[in-house]
């Protein structure tokens, strides 16, 4: 009499794949709540600035690039051999020192950035080497998130709006019946012998907004593409000039507005427009820049001899 009763086949290979999942999985969250309760004044500092300062509202999407950076490489985590390397203990330590030094000192940026050698210190001991070669660029990207002092943000911010302001200044003056003079970040105005006012170039309209947004997004696509590295570099270099052009353009828009007499379209909505459209033009440019790089070497194929 055979016995008829089915029999279920369990394959090692899956079960211990699964087990494994799981205890990565186990350990990820165990390090994300070891973080935010070491790291939890300063994470919930950095927050508060993305909900509250404009100049920062792209932090938001910077941690969802970098989960987007490790999913598009989960074949090669899956693939990659967990060896624990103890040199990330020495990396922990060095991210301790500098959150508790400059915790002592009062120094809040430094506290905040220590996130980054933390995390990466725990990703070389507990996981090592293959698994540290995938997710250090996700990590590191995560300083594009991290507000600056403000101190700092000034100092960077007042010689772009003094250029924004002589360059735009020159510009006005090239329309007619126009005559401008530069002070500083305001540019003073007459037109025809009638009208005459002054334009201020504030923090906000410095293109520090957008060049931070911007060259995130432009680390984020050179980091994407299938470009040689020396190409990679020069599309992260060209975000900074890229930016720092769009902004004039925005400033320039903005004066001649005032100068006849539009100042309406230079505040509110249509000003928060007119700053969303140079977006868009950034990335037209550093499409532009990708473009000049592809075809700039050509590789040509050499004949065969004849015999």
């Amino acid at each position: 009499m055979s016995d008829a009763s089915p029999s279920l086949s369990v394959n090692p290979k899956e079960t211990s794949s699964g087990q494994t999942a799981g205890i990565v999985a186990l350990q990820c969250l165990i390090l994300c709540v070891l973080i935010g309760f070491v790291f939890n004044s300063s994470i919930l500092s950095m927050v508060y600035k993305w909900r509250t300062d404009g100049n920062w509202s792209h932090g938001w999407l910077v941690p969802v690039f970098s989960l987007y950076f490790l999913g598009i490489h989960r074949q090669q985590l899956k693939a990659a051999v967990c060896k624990p390397n103890y040199a990330g203990a020495l990396v922990i330590a060095a991210g301790l020192s500098l959150y508790y030094g400059s915790l002592a000192w009062g120094y809040t940026y430094p506290q905040l950035f220590a996130i980054i050698p933390c995390m990466l210190g725990l990703v070389l001991l507990i996981w090592g080497n293959q698994i540290f070669r995938v997710a250090w660029f996700p990590i590191c990207y995560l300083v594009f998130a991290m507000p600056l002092p403000r101190s700092t943000f000034f100092n960077l911010t007042l010689p772009l709006r003094e250029f924004a302001s002589q360059v735009s200044g020159w510009a006005l003056g090239l329309l007619p019946e126009v005559y401008t003079s530069v002070q500083g970040v305001v540019i003073e105005y007459e037109r025809g012998t009638v009208e005459r006012g002054s334009l201020n170039v504030e923090e906000a309209c410095s293109g520090m907004r957008l060049m931070m947004a911007f060259c995130s997004l432009g680390v984020a696509m050179a980091y994407l593409g299938d470009r040689p590295l020396w190409q990679r570099i020069i599309m992260i270099i060209s975000c900074i000039p890229i930016a720092v052009f769009c902004n004039m353009i925005r400033v320039l828009v903005t004066g001649v507005v005032h100068v006849y007499g539009r100042e309406d379209l230079a505040q509110g909505t249509a000003h928060g427009l007119l700053g969303l459209a140079m977006l868009p033009i950034a990335l037209g440019l550093f499409a532009l820049v990708g473009y000049v790089l592809s075809n700039l070497v050509v590789e040509v194929e050499e004949e065969p001899q004849a015999e």
